[in-house]
């Protein structure tokens, strides 16, 4: 297997554990730490793929509340304003 194919199979089997979590509450017993490092590689990997041309979130991919929270967290972990996200947001094609 490929690592391109072990990551998309520990993708789907972390979708399905994550999934249920949610379902029976086992998430609120996780280290918050694990979450923000799930989020960092999961940027770093997305970021790769943005310049790669890879195909932008759907409206299904997360909830507005999810997009907002994400965005203003990365926004405020690097000192970044609006204004910022504004100029970048310009910039980007996907």
């Amino acid at each position: 297997m490929s690592r391109s194919e072990r990551i998309a199979s520990l993708v789907e089997e972390l979708t399905t554990e994550v999934d249920a979590g949610l379902g029976d509450g086992a998430i609120a017993a996780l280290d918050p730490d694990v979450a923000r490092r799930l989020v960092a590689v999961a940027a770093r990997l997305y970021a790769v793929g943005a310049e790669e041309g890879a195909h932008p979130l759907h409206g299904t991919d997360v909830t507005p509340t999810e997009s907002v929270v994400l965005a203003t967290a990365a926004l405020k972990a690097h000192d970044l304003n609006p204004f910022d996200l504004a100029l970048w947001f310009s910039r980007s094609s996907s």
